[in-house]
């Protein structure tokens, strides 16, 4: 009776879990940002996946890879220009993170890969020839721009999300590590005429 009560559950718990890990969409949050009537962007945020430790300069370095999809529902171009410090201090001194950017692109295909298909990651921290110091990107009327942040967290706790969030045309990403939140200005959302 015990192999069939097991068995149960883990029917119970697969079918109740609502998105099977292969179908799951992986979305974290959405933003819907209008500046005017005729200007409206849609931020979506991922959820973390893959991840694991990189070592650099005698640290360890918990990692995770995240996507956004900046889509610009406009009918006038979007300019996405974002630039972090190099240090991201959280409340505990001893914790404190850094994003990275990359040449590589993200598309929805690689959704249900580990890390998001992203390769070459220990070389985003460290090898700063790799990285992109700063992303900027024009997004065309009614198109999408996808991109991956990378974090990097020495002495993190779980679980940890992150996300784009936009407060007068200023960008801002939000950190959750546990208990532990940050928020970072990072750049701007400009549309142009």
């Amino acid at each position: 009776m015990n192999i069939f009560s097991t068995c149960l559950l883990i029917l119970l718990s697969l079918n109740l879990s609502g998105q099977s890990v292969q179908n799951k969409n992986w979305e974290y949050s959405k933003v819907v940002y209008n500046s005017s009537v005729k200007n409206k962007i849609i931020i979506t945020n991922s959820l973390p996946k893959g991840g694991g430790i990189v070592s650099y300069k005698g640290k360890e370095y918990n990692y995770f890879i995240f996507w956004t999809n900046v889509r610009n529902e406009a009918s006038s171009p979007l300019d996405l220009k974002i630039k972090f410090p190099t240090i991201i201090s959280f409340k505990s001194k001893e914790s404190y993170a850094k994003v990275a950017f990359t040449s590589s692109n993200m598309t929805l295909d690689k959704l249900q890969e580990f890390d998001y298909g992203l390769r070459g990651i220990p070389a985003l921290l460290t090898n700063e020839s790799y990285q992109l110091r700063d992303l900027s990107n024009r997004i065309s009327p009614f198109k999408n721009y996808l991109f991956y942040s990378a974090i990097f967290i020495h002495k993190t706790k779980w679980p940890v999300r992150a996300e784009y969030l936009v407060k007068d045309k200023k960008l801002f990403y939000k950190i959750t590590a546990g208990t532990e939140v940050v928020m970072v200005p990072c750049g701007s959302l400009d549309f142009k005429n």
